[in-house]
């Protein structure tokens, strides 16, 4: 059986095909490792390092080259023993002597491969790796004599690298997707992008940090489209700001929305440096949601891309890109955690005593809060007052808005629940009830939900001839029954902040 070429996994993996380059790191990861331990000296940091690596070559493999060869079988052992001392005579040899020496044991590298992939004569690497041996013989002259080959060739072996770890890697660039609870695709896209990043942001926090995982809106245009999704969205000015000041990263937005024939490769230098830097960047991908750009090809002209309709990475000529990019730059550092977390209560109350608001979008209505509940509940009940048009809109909007709303609480119980040690007693026990009531309504709504009894979904294949005028009763009825459970929790975590605030 003929393998395929370094060449061939790269075009494959470029391609899609998440199978191709996990091929490629079984091919390349005892060299990594190898390299990575012998410059750190600490098998776990090793593996991070070898870890990150593979996922940055992933980002960038319009930009990999390495040489077309495979690592040799690794060397059967009989004896074990003397890890540590031999762990202590590695720590004593010079990089130069312990690199090659690394690579030859802990892969079974022949010295050819081992002079290949540094790039030195064959007779060098030879020299090195002698060299470094009788380094080893005479620092464990004590302990091995002339055992010396098994007894490193064991400690190495039982250092490599697990089989699971190319999956891992592939595993490492995160995937979206709807209904895996991670409804709003801002948030998710973030927590996608900054995954590869040293500094990870989770999706209940950068819900519950931005407010958006205790925010209710709903907007209603007196002229022109009535209603619209982007009442559930995120990716706005104000949300933006806010998790710009509490997680060290600098949120900058970049938006067309309005322009005609917009020329987007005008970001693309921007796009390119945020790659090679290790930063994906957010983005509208083909539609008005948000994606994450993991790599180019092409010189930047084809971007990959994993957004929430197609799942994996699926490309995009620059051309076509949406008219939104959110770009991660390093600000600093996080805000403190307490700091954090008051600022983000004192947006969740503000947002539920607000009765209008633009979302930091001039010309936008939007009601928040009890105002938003109320207006939702209105608007059904003048459904039959509308035209066909804004009768399927409604129906659309409607569903959006309630499915937002429960994938929201959920990340927001989370949020409550892990962070509310932060604060002292009473405010802890304020937010736990809160998060309480929050999950009462979860598991109250989603069921009927779920089972298509309210709030039908549209993309799913449901008629709007099966949302009767009796499912809608039933849904403003749900309506008012959250409002009052949200304000109960709301009382809650305006006491929390209170007790502190005095």
């Amino acid at each position: 059986m003929v393998l395929p070429s370094d060449a061939d996994c790269v075009n494959q993996a470029r391609g899609g095909d998440p199978n191709a380059y996990k091929d490629l790191v079984v091919r390349y990861q005892g060299h990594v490792y190898g390299l990575a331990y012998s410059l750190c000296g600490n098998w776990a940091d090793a593996q991070d390092i070898a870890q990150e690596t593979f996922i940055r070559a992933y980002m960038n493999l319009d930009q990999l080259e390495i040489p077309d060869f495979q690592p040799g079988p690794a060397e059967t052992v009989e004896k074990r023993g003397l890890a540590e001392a031999v762990f202590r005579a590695l720590s004593t040899l010079p990089p130069k002597y312990r690199l090659p020496l690394t690579m030859f044991h802990l892969d079974g590298l022949s010295y050819q491969k081992v002079a290949d992939f540094l790039d030195i004569p064959l007779g060098t690497a030879k020299s090195l790796i002698h060299t470094a041996q009788k380094k080893l013989r005479t620092a464990l002259a004590t302990y091995a004599g002339d055992t010396l080959a098994p007894v490193v060739q064991e400690v190495f072996n039982e250092h490599k690298l697990p089989p699971e770890f190319a999956q891992k890697i592939i595993n490492g660039v995160p995937s979206l997707a709807w209904g895996i609870g991670k409804e709003c695709t801002f948030a998710g896209a973030l927590e996608a992008a900054t995954a590869v990043t040293q500094r990870s942001c989770k999706y209940s926090d950068l819900m519950g940090w931005s407010g958006l995982a205790f925010r209710v809106r709903w907007y209603r245009s007196r002229t022109g489209q009535r209603w619209c999704g982007s009442s559930a969205v995120g990716e706005m000015p104000e949300e933006r700001d806010l998790l710009s000041q509490i997680t060290g990263w600098n949120l900058v937005m970049c938006v067309q929305l309005g322009e005609k024939n917009p020329d987007m490769e005008r970001f693309l230098p921007r796009i390119i440096a945020s790659i090679d830097a290790g930063v994906p960047v957010a983005a509208y991908g083909y539609c008005l949601d948000m994606s994450v750009i993991y790599g180019y090809e092409e010189g930047g002209k084809v971007l990959l891309l994993r957004d929430y309709h197609k799942g994996d990475t699926f490309k995009l000529p620059i051309a076509k890109l949406g008219p939104l990019q959110t770009f991660l730059e390093h600000k600093g550092n996080p805000m403190p955690p307490r700091e954090a977390l008051l600022l983000s209560l004192r947006t969740v109350v503000t947002n539920w005593n607000r009765v209008l608001g633009d979302g930091g979008n001039s010309g936008r209505g939007y009601h928040y809060g009890r105002s938003g509940f109320t207006a939702w509940i209105e608007d059904l009940d003048r459904f039959d007052e509308v035209d066909a048009k804004d009768k399927e809109l409604l129906f659309q909007v409607s569903h959006w808005n309630f499915r937002s709303l429960l994938d929201a609480r959920k990340a927001g119980v989370t949020f409550l629940r892990e962070h509310a040690d932060i604060l002292e007693e009473p405010a802890r026990s304020d937010l736990l009830h809160a998060a309480d009531i929050y999950q009462e309504a979860i598991d109250r709504y989603t069921p009927p939900y779920e089972a298509k009894k309210i709030f039908l979904c549209p993309w799913s294949g449901d008629p709007i001839d099966r949302w009767t005028r009796e499912v809608r009763e039933d849904e403003k009825g749900v309506l008012r029954q959250i409002l009052s459970m949200e304000e109960n929790a709301m009382e809650f975590i305006e006491r929390g902040l209170k007790s502190i605030h005095g």
